[in-house]
């Protein structure tokens, strides 16, 4: 991936710097460089907020060209639902104060309630809007709510009056026709009354999408979570910018918006960043050559994880106050969730891979030729493999295991994938705890041989050596990866009779803390290793790669 020119690391994190041009510096304050935090430490996440950022900064130095001033990021907005709660308080202070028509005669009452009716209710937006328009002006000044007149809020503002005197007058009309007590004619004001307390106008931040998008990336709360979980919000977070805006204040996003984004992100190709004939086109644009080309589009299991982020987005505004409600609940409602696309290993599969296993790694026992083994005898994913420790293989409870536990340099993909992973009884004989302690007398990285500047790096270069091996040497099915390792496995301990709660622990698919907590007995090591050496493959042979027989055979 092309680095991105301003993209810098500090320490630990990313930033993106750009020096702000001379002729322009007083509109940004006498700065004379700009200076964002990314917000993480992961390359490639730091690339694609930079790319973003980086465009924000072209347009702001086109605009400040032109003689006009950035916005200011903590600029307080008005939202939709400011202006919703002004039309509702308006409506009451009519009703408080309505008009006692005293001695008047009730159908000349009648008439001039009909007549105002008439005026509210015409189709002609110069009629209504020239009764209309001074009323909304006063509400707005006097709620010191600052819309700026021709704006689409303002606009939008004298709709909710108009329908806020629309109601009053048709209240009117049943009071003079001896029809009081009759409820709301318009849904908006349901709960309006008089005799209610007072809607009130709550003094929301106005905070933009961009600026919540902001504080979600950067929430020391959220800092317990992985690198690669901020990765999957990139998508999602890209299309709200794209079809929403950035500026756009997050009360004022409905679910229509939200619905938008679902369509578009289910209409995207798969794998679309890495074709050059989407570089640099807008998401929009990516989905309408995919569909006119006939392109495999994303699988319904990818595009519900990114509309579970979308939720997971709105869900955090709503719990720090942003937001009242999440305009993205249950956005996929009624979807039949797709089977999983990736395959275990069928035994002609594995016989392939086995014959070709010495081969690939080149004749040595290194980290080429133990992670597929570790795969398949322990059902530990990838990224848990390759960044294995010499230190992390020890005895519990008088077996050896593996202790898989998160470190500041590995992460782990759940909580409870922390665990301890009995070492089966197959890779003993392979030799395993040979190659282990030959590695303690090094220590460090168990599979150092595996070339990757971080956990992340050497997952990804492995999975694609892997993967071409898979289609290259055994001819693979669409379907079967890395990862078919451990759904082989599952099925292993299913067809061992593993109980479900050995099953979770062995595989780290348990959702709660320790293992004491979750399996009481079942939860030793000592347990956890017999079922593990349960686990068997029909037709797979490997004594010839057993140390014993190598050791034969070299003599």
């Amino acid at each position: 991936m092309a680095r991105v020119a301003g993209l810098i690391r500090k320490k630990s994190a990313y930033f993106y710097v750009r020096r702000i041009p001379e002729s322009v510096r007083p509109l940004f304050d006498g700065k004379q460089q700009i200076c964002r935090s990314l917000n993480t430490t992961d390359f490639r996440v730091a690339s694609d907020r930079a790319r973003r950022v980086a465009a924000e900064t072209d347009k702001a130095f086109e605009d400040a060209k032109l003689g006009k001033a950035p916005v200011s990021p903590n600029r307080r907005g008005v939202t939709l639902e400011q202006l919703y709660q002004a039309a509702r308080l308006h409506l009451y202070n009519l009703e408080r104060r309505h008009f006692d028509w005293g001695d008047t005669d009730p159908d000349a009452a009648k008439e001039i309630v009909l007549a105002d009716l008439a005026d509210i209710a015409s189709p002609d937006e110069e009629v209504w809007g020239s009764a209309v328009q001074p009323i909304a002006e006063k509400v707005l000044r006097e709620l010191g709510l600052a819309v700026e007149r021709g704006d689409r809020l303002w606009f939008e503002f004298a709709g909710l009056i108009r329908r806020a005197e629309h109601e009053h007058l048709e209240r009117e009309l049943t009071r003079l026709e001896g029809r009081a007590g009759a409820g709301a004619v318009d849904a908006l004001f349901s709960e309006t009354f008089a005799h209610n307390p007072p809607p009130k106008v709550s003094q929301s931040s106005g905070a933009t999408l961009g600026q919540v998008i902001d504080r979600f990336e950067s929430d020391p709360t959220r800092g317990h979570l992985s690198e690669s979980a901020a990765t999957k919000y990139i998508l999602p977070f890209a299309v709200m910018r794209e079809l929403i805006g950035e500026n756009r204040p997050i009360a004022d996003i409905t679910r229509a918006d939200c619905a938008s984004c679902h369509e578009l992100l289910a209409a995207l190709p798969r794998n679309y960043n890495k074709h050059k004939e989407f570089a640099d086109k807008p998401l929009s644009e990516v989905a309408a050559i995919a569909k006119a080309k006939g392109s495999t589009i994303l699988s319904q299991g990818s595009v519900q994880n990114y509309v579970h982020r979308l939720t997971a987005f709105f869900n955090y505004a709503v719990k720090k106050g942003i937001l009242e409600h999440n305009p993205a609940s249950r956005l996929m409602t009624g979807h039949v969730k797709e089977p999983s696309s990736r395959l275990p290993f069928n035994g002609e599969e594995l016989k392939k891979l086995v014959a070709e296993l010495p081969a690939w790694s080149g004749q040595t026992r290194g980290g080429r030729f133990w992670t597929p083994l570790l795969g398949l005898w322990s059902g530990m994913r990838l990224g848990e493999i390759v960044w294995l420790r010499a230190e992390d293989i020890k005895k519990d409870d008088g077996i050896d295991v593996i202790e898989l536990r998160q470190t500041d340099d590995r992460s782990l993909k759940t909580r409870g994938s922390a665990r301890v992973v009995p070492i089966h009884v197959e890779l003993k004989k392979l030799g395993f705890m040979e190659f282990v302690e030959e590695r303690k007398r090094a220590g460090g990285r168990l599979f150092h041989d595996l070339p990757g500047d971080n956990q992340r790096h050497c997952v990804d270069l492995f999975q694609k050596r892997f993967s071409y091996m898979l289609k290259d040497k055994i001819e693979a099915r669409v379907g079967v990866s890395f990862h078919s390792f451990r759904h082989g496995f599952r099925d292993a301990l299913r067809n061992a009779g593993s109980p479900i709660d050995t099953t979770r622990a062995l595989g780290g698919w348990a959702r709660s803390g320790g293992l004491e907590e979750r399996y009481g007995t079942g939860g030793r090591a000592s347990i956890l290793g017999q079922w593990m050496d349960k686990v068997s493959y029909d037709g797979l042979d490997l004594s010839h790669l057993h140390i014993a027989k190598v050791e034969q055979q070299d003599g």
